[in-house]
């Protein structure tokens, strides 16, 4: 009678510790998009499939992640960056290939680190039995993870019973190894032989999800710049000094950083800072009535800090800067050279398309000139405001390919004051001028690198 009732509190105990076991062991998933024709219904079943086997995380809480920390799924960074913000053990994810009764639903499932642990393809979706296998092929690729990577949510479920006179020890996971010896026992190290889970050893953040975005870029394109000055000659006459530089080669670079992009502190991510720079080629001025050509260079840079803040598939923010821009001319008698030295502030909005790979974005800038350079000197003292506008449509790839084009013009409004004495000075070209315009237009294709 002992021993049936020794053997039931046995056989007891051991029902109680697999049900807390499995309870304890349940995973913790997202299933993310499936792409592809039909992809919303292969990850309907998926769900369907696995739905009395985990417990899911909902799809949106991912994607923020990914859109906070401009990652990809398609990105083991990006995957590691869904686990380990909502604690999940595994991402599933996949792909339809194909149409009709040969589509096929590839599901892909990855562990906490991100990487890819397993894969099972099934189909059609949409159809009955094509359903039900991928139903069954999402409990398979879970069944053969948990064996890869079994999930470490919870320490392992350990009790010791006495029956009658010997000690039984009952554990989720048993030891194959071969026993330790007491001595090795005793040391404070070996003593357990459950790992520490494998959570605990991870680092609070890897090097991928807190690095810097940094994207360089060059390319060319074409540029034209017209000026007009309106001035008055010394009888007080009223005139226009012109300049038409027709559509020339522009060189143009263009930088990128954001040095907090994929941190773990959610306001810092939008941190930027941009620089842009040209110059121009093969310009040539000609004297209007002559043959002779005017060494004529050109060039501009821009350097801007701000913050642009991401909301979905939406990025905006401001970004303020200082830039010059010079139009240099071999002395002549009609125009001097132009220099603006330039406080620029101004918005900037981007829409995502398709993640980082394609995407839109519009800026708009007020422009504030410190100094106009021999403008003053030729026209008197200077004062105005300016401004500018782009459109860019460019992405980012995953293997870290970048471009861009982009179309753009400037604008630089200047008004002129009194000459210094009264009188234009002895300098070619010079008169007393009223105000003036400066237009320029550009479009240009870059192509670079994003790390």
């Amino acid at each position: 009678m002992n021993s049936r009732f020794s053997l039931g509190v046995l056989l007891g105990a051991l029902s109680c510790l697999g049900a807390a076991g499995a309870q304890a062991q349940e995973p913790k998933v997202v299933v993310m998009d499936f792409a592809g024709h039909g992809g919303a219904t292969a990850r309907a079943e998926v769900l369907r499939g696995l739905r009395d086997e985990v417990v899911f995380e909902k799809r949106e809480a991912a994607r923020k992640v990914l859109s906070s920390r401009r990652l990809e799924l398609s990105s083991v960074a990006g995957r590691a960056a869904i686990a380990k913000e909502l604690d999940l053990d595994y991402v599933v994810w996949g792909r339809v290939r194909g149409r009709g009764a040969a589509a096929r639903a590839e599901i892909r499932i990855a562990g906490p680190q991100g990487r890819q642990i397993t894969e099972r393809d099934a189909g059609p979706p949409g159809q009955s039995k094509g359903n039900a296998k991928i139903q069954k092929a999402a409990r398979a690729a879970l069944s053969k993870a948990i064996q890869v990577a079994p999930p470490d949510r919870a320490e392992p479920v350990v009790a010791t019973i006495i029956v009658e006179e010997i000690q039984v020890s009952l554990a989720d996971d048993l030891p194959t190894e071969k026993p330790l010896a007491p001595s090795e026992e005793s040391k404070p190290e070996k003593k357990s032989a459950d790992p520490a889970p494998e959570k605990a050893k991870k680092p609070s953040a890897s090097p991928e999800a807190i690095g810097p975005v940094f994207n360089i870029m060059a390319g060319a394109g074409g540029r034209t710049r017209q000026v007009e000055i309106n001035v008055e000659d010394a009888a007080g006459d009223p005139g226009t000094r012109t300049y038409d530089s027709g559509i020339f080669l522009d060189i143009v670079f263009r930088l990128e950083l954001r040095p907090w992009a994929r941190s773990e502190t959610k306001g810092l991510r939008g941190l930027a800072l941009e620089a842009d720079g040209d110059f121009g080629l093969g310009l040539e001025t000609q004297v209007p009535g002559s043959a002779a050509k005017l060494d004529t260079k050109t060039w501009r840079v821009l350097g801007q800090l701000g913050y642009l803040h991401r909301l979905g598939k939406h990025e905006i923010g401001g970004l303020l800067g200082i830039g010059f821009d010079a139009l240099k001319l071999e002395t002549n008698g009609s125009l001097p050279s132009l220099e603006y030295l330039f406080l620029r502030v101004g918005p900037a909005y981007a829409y995502f398309f398709v993640e980082r790979a394609l995407f839109l974005r519009v800026d708009a800038g007020f422009r504030y000139a410190f100094s106009y350079g021999a403008l003053e000197d030729t026209f008197g003292e200077a004062t105005g405001f300016g401004f500018d506008a782009g459109l860019s449509l460019g992405g980012e790839l995953d293997v870290g390919f970048s471009y861009r084009v982009r179309v753009s013009s400037e604008f630089f409004k200047p008004q002129f004051g009194e000459l210094s004495g009264g009188l234009p000075p002895g300098l070619p070209a010079a008169a007393q001028g009223r105000d003036g315009t400066d237009l320029a237009i550009n479009f240009n294709l870059m192509v670079g690198w994003s790390f």
